[in-house]
């Protein structure tokens, strides 16, 4: 009888493994998984999308699972295992009375140990591990149970819901999967920390949702690093400011820089007799530009060039003055980061210019920048010939900016934002060149 008792006792703590493994599957299990899953025609991961989508009925008979299998297997496995031990006890010469207390005592720590490492907690982090996949294999037997006491289960939590509504709680059949866009980028956040997603994948993602938050003030070039051209400036003179900026579009004013016409791009020039190249700039070569309030979130700006066709937008204060210029590059790159065209230096890259000049990038690492160039730098709560810029400033630094060090002269050619991103280094006595 007793031998009957323990293969019980064993099936009992499975059964109630079953039913614990169960329940954390259906509540882990990523619902999209199990929608491409049962989208495909898999039968059990249609039953599975149903369990979640009745998760409270799921539940209800997975906790009714977990009781009747508890309860009879303390019924069950207890008198057993002390019958056994009280009989080993007693081959001792330990008194029946204390032996028979000492066995109860043995007994419940023994079925309570099993029961809480094999019956509970081993069976949820097998579900935890891999939810969808215990979802799947255990379905099947697990919509049988409840299917066969769904009367029951419905009278439990029909009672259950009751008293939820008493206290103000509104029951709910399955878990919302709803989350705000702040949720969504913790999620990223800790989906990059723990590998699913690739460094470029989390700058994506994460740039997308920041474009909803972020004003064009966050992006634009300032007015102070604009580079505009005035109406009476001739075709040959923009093409200088192209050769010698890489940009291709520059905003066209008319008296002072609050009244922008538009914008030339470089392309257009190519149109332009050579008799021509040195008279004023044909009106004909400015296109219009879009016009955004400083204020205007990045995400609708994108939807507004796409629709308008046009990639690049003044910005205006709410004095209707010219607070700076936003190009579809920079939205680009708050999306994947820097993008560096035929124009841009190499991060890394040096460019020996003539003799003791050099144009350099403002990311150039100052130890670099001793060995390549010769320029001695103090150490410094700086790494980068920018950080040296801005603390020599005390600024940050702007387009023009000069200082002297060291028998050198730094002049900041190019800004991105608030980004150094070229700097001429001119050692004293070098040729010069206009």
């Amino acid at each position: 009888m007793t031998l009957g008792y323990l293969v019980a006792a064993i099936v009992l703590l499975l059964l109630n493994g079953f039913f614990v493994a169960g329940e954390f599957a259906m509540i882990a299990s990523r619902r999209t998984k199990i929608e491409g899953l049962a989208a495909n025609g898999d039968l059990r991961g249609r039953l599975a999308l149903k369990s979640i989508r009745e998760l409270s009925i799921m539940l209800a008979g997975a906790q009714l699972g977990i009781t009747i299998a508890s309860l009879a297997l303390g019924y069950v496995a207890e008198p057993a295992v002390a019958h056994l031990i009280e009989s080993g006890l007693h081959s001792i010469s330990i008194p029946k009375e204390a032996s028979h207390t000492i066995a109860f005592v043995i007994a419940l720590s023994i079925v309570s140990f099993f029961h809480m490492v094999v019956g509970e907690m081993a069976p949820k982090n097998i579900a935890i591990s891999n939810p969808e996949k215990a979802a799947l294999r255990l379905v099947i037997p697990f919509r049988l149970f409840t299917n066969l006491f769904r009367p029951i289960l419905w009278l439990l939590n029909g009672a259950a819901n009751g008293l939820l509504r008493l206290v103000g709680v509104e029951p709910q059949e399955e878990i919302h999967t709803a989350h705000s866009a702040r949720e969504i980028g913790r999620m990223i956040g800790e989906s990059a920390q723990g590998g699913m997603l690739k460094d470029h994948e989390h700058r994506l993602l994460s740039g997308a949702l920041s474009l909803g938050d972020r004003d064009v003030a966050s992006v634009m070039k300032p007015r102070t690093e604009m580079l505009a051209v005035p109406l009476t400036a001739s075709p040959a003179e923009v093409e200088a400011l192209v050769t010698e900026t890489g940009y291709s579009r520059f905003p066209v004013f008319s008296e002072h820089i609050d009244h922008v016409l538009g914008f030339v791009h470089s392309k257009d020039l190519l149109s332009v007799p050579s008799e021509a190249r040195v008279k004023r700039l044909p009106r004909r070569l400015i296109r219009p530009l879009l016009i955004v309030p400083e204020t205007k979130k990045l995400h609708p700006l994108l939807y507004d060039m796409k629709r308008e066709r046009k990639h690049f937008a003044l910005v205006v204060d709410e004095h209707g003055g010219t607070s700076g210029v936003v190009s579809l590059e920079d939205l680009l790159e708050e999306l994947v980061g820097d993008i560096l065209d035929e124009h841009d230096l190499n991060p890394a890259e040096i460019q020996q210019v003539g003799p003791g000049r050099y144009v350099v990038t403002g990311t150039l690492p100052i130890d670099d920048l001793r060995r390549r160039v010769g320029l001695e730098i103090p150490e410094g709560e700086y790494e980068t010939l920018a950080g040296f810029l801005m603390d020599k400033l005390g600024r940050i630094p702007r387009r023009r900016d000069e200082i002297e060090h060291a028998g050198w002269k730094l002049r900041v050619l190019s800004m991105h934002r608030r980004r150094v991103e070229q700097v001429l280094l001119e050692e004293h006595g070098a040729p010069t060149s206009d």
